[in-house]
């Protein structure tokens, strides 16, 4: 399982921001996929 699919089915019930924010930090959560996680998406 890639770090991003573990972290869409680990946040927000088991892993906190804080930790997602970590793994951006080491460079295995891009930018982009932490967005993705942690901003719900904008509906019309």
């Amino acid at each position: 399982m890639k770090v991003f699919e573990m972290a869409a089915a680990y946040y927000p019930r088991l892993w906190d921001k804080s930790r997602l924010e970590a793994l951006v930090k080491a460079g295995r959560l891009t930018e982009e996929e932490f967005r993705s996680l942690v901003e719900p998406e904008k509906k019309d």
